[in-house]
């Protein structure tokens, strides 16, 4: 899959589906210092993922500050090929002009390199 290099920023696009109803999410940050992924909220109102009473809410800390994010589970999650089942993801605000941010707790599972040569990332599983 082939990655945008941005303002400083590495960016793609994910596909969640909820509901039953999915939605292909661009301008994706790959972001190797995140735990967590997070997806802007108002970016996935329209697909039914919107806060909850009695959503969890989680903190975050960065570079930024502290944050804090309600947590939904998705149905799945589909980036470069590498699909997640019933995957719990974060949903937020983020202040810089994209719509989210690709954490570990996806590019570990799914053994992701990225190629800066040919700026694409992809997913080692397949090769072994």
């Amino acid at each position: 899959m082939q990655i945008e290099y941005s303002e400083g920023l590495l960016l793609t696009s994910l596909t969640v589906t909820y509901m039953g109803q999915s939605k292909i999410i661009d301008r994706m940050a790959i972001d190797t210092g995140a735990a967590h992924t997070i997806i802007v909220s108002d970016v996935v109102d329209d697909i039914g993922i919107f806060f909850k009473n009695g959503d969890q809410i989680n903190r975050s800390f960065g570079v930024g500050g502290t944050d804090y994010a309600f947590e939904k589970t998705v149905d799945s999650l589909v980036f470069c090929g590498f699909q997640m089942a019933r995957k719990p993801l974060d949903f937020g605000q983020i202040d810089w002009d994209i719509n989210g941010l690709i954490g570990l707790d996806i590019l570990i599972p799914g053994r992701f390199v990225i190629d800066f040569d040919s700026m694409e990332i992809y997913t080692s599983i397949a090769s072994r």
